[in-house]
């Protein structure tokens, strides 16, 4: 019985920093989650569809490093089609995203490359 408390106290202290460790890393993500995504990612990519009724864009991008992303072909919401405004499928382009939740991405900018 003795042999098994100790056996267990050893164990309980072993682990203690690591589960100290792990809620603080946990932490420091959430906040280095919640910066990232509070901020704009710039991008380059060519228009594939505007549809302004649905306030949307497809564009097929490069790598985006800052969200870590490779190049991919995808949809974007905008929550002012001003944004969307003179652009037309083909142009090349640059952007910017923003994340305002999971998997929550909003165009805020896009101009036509020249």
């Amino acid at each position: 019985m003795q042999r098994t408390t100790i056996s267990l106290s050893i164990l309980l202290l072993a682990t203690a920093p690591a589960v100290t460790l792990a809620g603080t890393h946990s932490h420091d993500m959430n906040r280095a989650e919640m910066h990232a995504s509070a901020r704009s990612h710039s991008g380059q990519g060519v228009v594939n569809k505007v549809d302004l009724q649905s306030n949307k864009v497809n564009l097929t991008h490069g790598p985006i490093p800052s969200l870590g992303w490779p190049g991919m072909t995808m949809g974007f919401k905008v929550k002012d089609t001003a944004v969307l405004q003179g652009i037309k499928p083909g142009q090349r382009v640059t952007f910017e995203v923003v994340n305002e939740g999971p998997k929550q991405y909003f165009l805020t900018r896009i101009t036509p490359q020249k």
